[in-house]
């Protein structure tokens, strides 16, 4: 069964652009009658450096008497 597109238009959903730097974001947060704020911020961090691979070493047999 062949079905053909008509009418078919772009519905695309368009988003908002992202800010371009990282803006404190408040969550507010109320347990029992106490309500406070917690302010966040995301970092972008730098990769980590690979670190050199640990050699282990098997200790060495005691001599038995």
């Amino acid at each position: 069964m062949t079905v053909l597109m008509q009418n078919s238009q772009k519905k695309i959903l368009q988003f908002p652009k992202p800010p371009e730097q990282h803006v404190a974001s408040p969550i507010v947060v109320q347990i029992g009658s106490e309500r406070f704020a917690i302010h966040y911020e995301i970092e972008d961090l730098l990769p980590i450096a690979p670190s050199p691979p640990v050699v282990l070493k098997v200790p060495a047999k005691k001599p038995t008497k």
